[in-house]
């Protein structure tokens, strides 16, 4: 991947687009933690990518290249929101055909799961729970991605556990948002 980074930043159009599918579906579930419209979502990804592609040479760490785009695709989702949706959204469209297409029916079946289960909670809470969990980021990282304190983080996914843990359990939650 450090290779194909290095290529991008030297303007190289095909190692760029090799790195955005790699990344493509973790970038997807980033924006629907945010967006539930595909059509929004897709334009999030599509800004993401020509920011990325025009600032990737002002990228000093190759090793935090997917942090960074991670950044910038936040800051594209929030605007969107703020340009289309009056109040928090839930994630309750899940885009089936994507998944169609591969026959992963597991994939499916353990996506609608896990988006079930964060549905309700707050934006803050849903993006720390994927970047935490989906993405594999340390608290640290995800630090550095959201701009957040250590401690803001750590409670966000200590109240998020909660809400899962009670929702999973068949309590009755009523979550505001």
């Amino acid at each position: 991947m450090e290779e194909l980074i290095q290529k991008a930043k030297k303007g190289d159009k095909e190692a760029f687009t090799k790195l955005i599918l790699e990344i493509s579906n973790d970038l997807y579930k980033i924006a629907k933690t945010r967006i539930t419209n595909t059509q929004d979502i897709e334009d999030a990804i599509q800004e993401t990518m020509i920011e990325a592609f025009k600032s990737i040479k002002k990228l000093k760490d190759i090793t935090k290249f997917k942090k960074w785009i991670i950044k910038i695709l936040i800051n594209k989702c929030n605007r969107i929101y703020r340009k289309k949706y009056k109040k928090d959204i839930s994630i309750n469209e899940y885009d089936l055909d994507k998944y169609l297409i591969t026959n992963n029916y597991k994939e499916i079946e353990d996506d609608i799961n896990f988006y079930s289960l964060i549905k309700d909670l707050k934006y803050t809470e849903r993006i720390i729970i994927i970047l935490y969990y989906m993405e594999d980021y340390s608290v640290k990282e995800i630090k550095e991605i959201l701009g957040m304190k250590e401690s803001t983080i750590n409670t966000n996914l200590f109240r998020a556990r909660q809400k899962i843990k009670k929702k999973y359990k068949g309590g009755e939650l009523k979550w505001t948002n």
